[in-house]
C-alpha cells in the first residue's frame, strides 16, 4: 500500500466501520478505553515493539490496526479486522502522514509553540484566553514525534483554533513536526542548554527549532535572547516578527494576532503539568492533578492513573467545573459522561456550580454521585470514606482542590520525600543510550528502590521497558507482585524460610553456593513442572559470596542432576569499578568472569545471558556490556564515578519539609538541647522544622554542618538535630510559616550531605524513615 492512500484515515471510516464512528489513534495498549473506535498503530521504539500487543488488543475488541510489513507475516490477521500494512515506510510515518492529512481538514488558525522552557505554560494561558472558541490543544506536554500527531489528530473541520507544542532532541526532527502542524502563527518561548545533547551548539539548536515556522505569517519570540531574533530573521524571512519580554507578554501579543482579549493578571490560569501520587491512611492512593480541567486533561489524567490501579480497586473522581474550550456545556458534559464510563469510574464527587447542574446525567452509570462544594467536601468526606480506592482530584486550584487533597492525604506530618518519576525515566533512558540496543537493562529496586519507594518506581520502569527488576530479598519481590508488577524479578539474596512464596510469585532466585542449589532444588522439583529460571552468582573478586573458580566443575555436574532449573543468567559484581586507581583489579575480574561464565555456558545446551557491569561499569567499561547491565545508583540521579555523567542526570528524590514556627532571637541566646546553637547576631530569625533524626536526618548535620534551601537561600542548621524537629537560621530568606524547605534535592545535592557525613549517597537515601510520606509526581 502506498502511503498516500492512507489519507482516508483522517476523514473517512475504514471499510466495515459505520459512517458515524470516527477512529481515534492509539499507540500505547495500556491506554485502551474504547475498542470500537480505536485505530492501533504498532510503533517500534528503542524500548518496545507495539506488534507484541496486537493479539491482546484484538482479543479486547480492537478491529483496526496499522502494522509494519516486516511483522505482517508473524501476525495472524483475522478477516473481521482491518489491517493496514506499511509497505515502504514505518508505522510512525503512517501516523504522522495521517495526522498531517487531518490537519488539512481544519481551516482555522493554528499556533505552534517551541522553546526550551515555557511551552506548556504559554499554551495553557493562550487556550484559556481563547476559551470561548472551539480550541484543540496538545494534552499536557505531547510535543514529540509521537505526541504531536496524536494531538493534531484531534482537529476537525469544526475546530476554531489549534494550539500545539513541538519539542525536538536532535537535528532533522522539526521539519517533520512542521509538516504535521502547518502553523499559521509561531511562538518561540526560550532557548537554553537543556536537552541539547543532540546538537553541536545553541545556534544549531535554534536553527532547528526555527524550522517549525517555515510557513508562519507571524512569529512571537523572546526578545531577551538575540540569537532567537537573528535566527528567525534569517530562517523565516516571510514572517512578521513580534518581540516579547516574558510569558505574559507573549500571550498578550498572540491574543492580539488572534483577535481576542488578553487575559487580566487575575484571570491567568495556574499552570502545572504535575500529577502528585501519595498515600491515604486506608489503603487509598491519592492522585492530585494540577493540569487544566478540560476534557483532554481529564482523559490523560485518567489514563495515567488507570495504569497504576488494580481492576478490583474502585476509582473515585473528585472533579470541578470543566474548562469548555468553546464547547457547549451540554456537549462537554455529555463527552465527560462517556469518558468516565470508558475509564471505569466508580464514584464521582462533583465540586462546582456548573458540574453540579449536570451531575444528574451520571446517576445511571456510576455507583455513586454526589454534589458538594470544597467546604462541604471536607465536612462530609475523609480518607475513611473511600477505603482502598484510587482517588483522582482535579479542578481549578483556586476553588479549594489543594485543600481537598491535603484533607484526604495520609495524616503523617508535613515532611515528605518527593520522587520525580520523569527524572527517573530521564536517567534510565540516559544509561540506555550508553549501551547497545540489544543489551538488556536490569533496574535495581532493592532497599525500597533506594528509599524512593519500590512499587511506584517499579511501575514506572515496567512502563519504560526495563528487562528485569532486581530486589535483595524475597519479601521485596512479593510486595511488587502484590502491587501488580508482572515483569521478571531477580532476587539477589533468596535465602528464606518461605520458598513457596518465591515460586508462587514467580521470583527468580540467585544461586551462589552448592548447598543453596541443593536446598532450592527440593522445592523447585515439587513446585514446578517446567524448568524454573535461576541466576548464578560468580565470585570474581568482591569476596562476599558466589561460586569461585575451583567450584565451577562441581557446579556444572550438580546442575546436570537438577533439570528443574534453567539458568537465566550468570553474573558477577565489580568491587572497584568506581575506583579509578584500581582498574587493574577490575580487569582481572573481567578476565575471571569471562573464563568462568564461558565454562558454564559451554556445558549447557541452551543460551544464557551474562552481566557484570553496575552503574560505574556502564559509564567506564562499555566493552563489557555482555547481554545485560545492572543500573543502580545512576538510576536515581547520582553518578558513582566522581566528575562523571552528573550533568546528564536529574535528581529523583528530594527530601522536603515546611516551616512550623518562626521566632526572632537576640545575640547570646541559645537554641536546642545542650544549648549548642548560639545566636551570634540580634534579630536572627530561627525557623523550626518538623523533621529530625527519627525521619532520617542524621544528627551530625546539626550545628551548621549542613544548610537547607529556603526561598533561594542556603540556611544553616542551628543547634542539635532533635528526634522529631530541627532548627535553621533563615535570616534574610524572607521566610514564612508554611514555606517549603529542601533538605536535599535539586538545590542541595544528596552528595553534599554524604560528603559532610563522610559516607556514601546510598546510606543517605536509604536512611529516610518509613514515616516520611512518599509523594510521586510526573510533569
Amino acid at each position: 500500500m502506498n502511503i498516500r492512500e492512507l489519507s482516508i484515515l483522517s476523514s473517512q471510516p475504514l471499510s466495515g466501520q459505520p459512517s458515524d464512528i470516527e477512529l481515534m489513534p492509539l499507540t500505547d495498549s495500556r491506554a485502551l478505553s474504547s475498542p470500537g473506535n480505536t485505530l492501533f498503530f504498532a510503533l517500534t521504539t528503542s524500548s518496545n515493539d507495539g506488534h507484541r500487543y496486537v493479539r491482546e488488543l484484538y482479543r479486547r475488541g480492537v478491529r483496526n490496526f496499522v502494522i509494519s510489513r516486516s511483522m505482517a507475516d508473524d501476525i495472524a490477521m483475522p478477516d473481521d479486522a482491518t489491517w493496514i500494512v506499511a509497505e515502504t515506510c514505518t508505522v510512525l510515518e503512517v501516523l504522522q502522514f495521517a495526522a498531517a492529512s487531518r490537519r488539512a481538514i481544519a481551516k482555522c488558525p493554528v499556533v505552534a509553540i517551541t522553546g526550551s522552557r515555557g511551552k506548556t505554560i504559554v499554551k495553557e494561558m493562550l487556550a484559556e484566553a481563547c476559551n470561548d472558541r472551539l480550541t484543540v490543544t496538545s494534552p499536557r506536554s505531547w510535543n514529540s514525534q509521537i505526541g504531536v500527531p496524536l494531538s493534531v489528530w484531534r482537529l476537525d473541520s469544526d475546530s476554531e483554533l489549534g494550539v500545539f507544542e513541538a519539542g525536538i532532541s536532535q537535528v532533522g526532527e522539526m521539519s517533520r513536526l512542521e509538516h504535521i502542524i502547518k502553523p499559521t502563527i509561531g511562538i518561540f518561548t526560550d532557548l537554553t542548554e537543556e536537552h541539547s545533547l543532540g546538537f553541536t551548539d545553541l545556534s544549531e539548536k535554534c536553527r532547528e527549532k526555527a524550522q517549525l515556522f517555515a510557513g508562519c505569517t507571524d512569529i512571537v519570540y523572546n526578545s531577551s535572547l538575540p540569537v532567537i531574533a537573528a535566527t528567525l530573521k534569517e530562517e523565516c524571512p516571510q514572517a512578521r516578527l513580534h518581540p516579547a519580554t516574558n510569558y505574559n507578554d507573549i500571550v498578550n501579543v498572540a491574543c492580539y494576532l488572534l483577535g481576542v482579549t488578553p487575559p487580566s493578571t487575575d484571570d491567568l490560569p495556574i499552570v502545572s503539568t504535575r500529577i502528585d501520587i501519595s498515600e491515604g491512611s486506608e489503603g487509598n492512593v491519592i492522585a492530585f492533578d494540577r493540569y487544566s480541567n478540560d476534557l483532554g486533561g481529564i482523559e490523560t489524567a485518567l489514563d495515567y492513573i488507570s495504569r497504576r490501579i488494580s481492576a478490583s480497586k474502585p476509582l473515585v473522581v473528585v472533579l470541578g467545573d470543566l474548562q469548555l474550550r468553546g464547547l457547549h456545556p451540554d456537549v462537554a458534559y455529555s463527552q465527560l459522561e462517556q469518558l468516565l464510563l470508558n475509564r471505569g469510574v466508580d464514584t464521582l464527587v462533583a465540586v462546582g456550580d456548573e458540574i453540579s447542574r449536570h451531575a444528574s446525567r451520571f446517576n445511571s452509570m456510576l455507583r455513586s454521585v454526589s454534589v458538594v462544594n470544597a467546604t462541604e467536601f471536607i465536612t462530609k468526606y475523609n480518607t475513611f470514606s473511600f477505603p482502598r480506592a484510587t482517588i483522582l482530584i482535579k479542578g481549578n486550584p483556586r476553588a479549594g482542590f489543594e485543600t481537598i487533597k491535603k484533607h484526604l492525604e495520609d495524616s503523617r506530618h508535613d515532611t515528605s520525600l518527593e520522587v520525580n518519576l520523569d527524572a527517573l525515566i530521564h536517567n534510565f533512558n540516559y544509561y540506555r543510550s550508553l549501551v547497545k540496543p540489544s543489551t538488556g537493562m536490569i533496574a535495581m529496586v532493592k532497599a525500597d528502590a533506594y528509599g524512593a519507594g519500590a512499587v511506584e518506581v517499579s511501575r514506572t520502569l515496567q512502563s519504560q521497558g526495563a528487562d528485569y527488576l532486581a530486589v535483595a530479598v524475597v519479601e521485596e519481590g512479593v510486595t511488587l507482585r502484590r502491587a501488580g508488577i508482572t515483569m521478571p524479578i531477580m532476587v539477589l539474596n533468596p535465602i528464606t524460610s518461605n520458598y513457596s512464596a518465591l515460586f508462587a510469585n514467580r521470583l527468580e532466585p540467585t544461586i551462589f553456593s552448592l548447598a543453596e542449589l541443593e536446598q532450592l532444588s527440593r522445592f523447585a522439583s515439587s513446585e514446578n513442572t517446567v524448568p524454573y529460571p535461576v541466576h548464578l552468582k560468580l565470585d570474581t573478586g568482591m569476596h562476599r559470596f558466589g561460586f569461585g573458580e575451583d567450584e565451577i566443575p562441581a557446579l556444572i555436574e550438580q546442575l546436570k542432576q537438577y533439570p528443574c532449573f534453567k539458568i537465566a543468567s550468570v553474573f558477577s559484581h565489580l568491587a572497584t569499578a568506581d575506583c579509578l586507581d584500581m582498574d587493574d583489579y577490575t580487569q582481572q575480574q573481567f578476565a575471571k568472569f569471562d573464563a568462568m561464565s564461558t565454562q558454564i555456558a559451554s556445558s549447557l545446551d541452551y543460551p544464557i545471558k551474562r552481566h557484570i557491569l553496575n552503574t560505574a561499569g556502564i559509564e567506564r567499561f562499555p566493552e563489557w556490556q555482555c547481554d545485560m547491565v545492572r543500573l543502580g545508583l545512576g538510576l536515581y540521579g547520582i553518578s558513582p564515578v566522581e566528575d562523571r555523567s552528573e550533568s546528564n542526570l536529574r535528581p529523583v528524590s528530594s527530601l522536603v519539609t515546611t516551616i512550623s514556627a518562626i521566632q526572632s532571637r537576640l545575640a547570646g541566646e541559645t537554641v536546642g538541647y545542650g544549648r549548642r546553637g548560639v545566636v551570634e547576631h540580634d534579630d536572627t530569625i530561627v525557623a523550626t522544622l518538623p523533621i529530625g533524626y527519627a525521619d532520617g536526618l542524621n544528627r551530625h548535620l546539626g550545628n551548621g554542618h549542613t544548610s537547607m534551601w529556603v526561598n533561594g537561600h542556603a540556611c544553616p542548621t542551628m543547634g542539635n538535630i532533635c528526634m522529631d524537629i530541627c532548627m535553621i537560621d533563615v535570616t534574610g530568606a524572607d521566610a514564612r510559616v508554611g514555606d517549603k524547605v529542601e533538605i536535599f534535592g535539586n538545590n542541595i545535592p544528596v552528595t553534599t550531605l554524604a560528603n559532610t557525613l563522610n559516607t556514601i549517597p546510598y546510606e543517605v537515601l536509604t536512611s529516610i524513615s518509613p514515616r516520611v510520606k512518599r509523594v510521586y509526581y510526573r510533569e
